[in-house]
């Protein structure tokens, strides 16, 4: 198929997708299909690294971590110039930590994220995703209350 007809494709497949009342993992698995025969067979189209972004969040969101973590890393060897790359490293890291589970890999994933990017937006969020890593919900709640209680302290001084 030509470039336009696998564009119209895809098009076509994101509409079913957006109106489908469940998820039918059949058509996300195609869509994420599309979207890597896209960025296959034309690398240097401006649409790629969208479509391969795109294929990535579906694969994240369907807990196909290997799958998100491949084509995450493609964008990031193949698209080093791409507004994208940032976020696919960041996403990465999430992946790890919540996909995967592998709070390891995870953590080395933030910090290269942190060195590489430092004034990126995702900034904040990869500290904090850091900071909190592995923690219980409750041990998140307390750290919380510690620094609202060591920041109205040290107000009141």
């Amino acid at each position: 198929p030509s470039q336009e007809e696998m564009q119209k494709k895809i098009s076509e497949l994101e509409d079913q997708l957006q109106k489908s009342e469940k998820a039918d993992t059949i058509k996300v698995s195609e869509m994420i299909g599309a979207y890597q025969n896209y960025a296959e067979r034309f690398p240097s189209d401006s649409l790629s690294p969208k479509y391969l972004y795109k294929a990535g969040g579906m694969a994240t969101g369907f807990n196909r971590g290997e799958q998100a973590l491949e084509i995450y890393q493609k964008i990031i060897q193949k698209y080093p110039a791409s507004d994208l790359t940032a976020e696919s490293m960041f996403m990465k890291a999430f992946v790890y930590e919540n996909v995967l589970k592998n709070l390891g890999k995870a953590s080395d994933s933030y910090k290269e994220f942190i060195s590489k990017y430092p004034n990126h937006e995702l900034i904040d969020d990869a500290t904090a995703s850091l900071k909190f890593l592995g923690k219980t919900p409750e041990e998140m709640v307390k750290e919380f209350e510690k620094m609202n209680a060591d920041s109205a302290a040290s107000e009141t001084k």
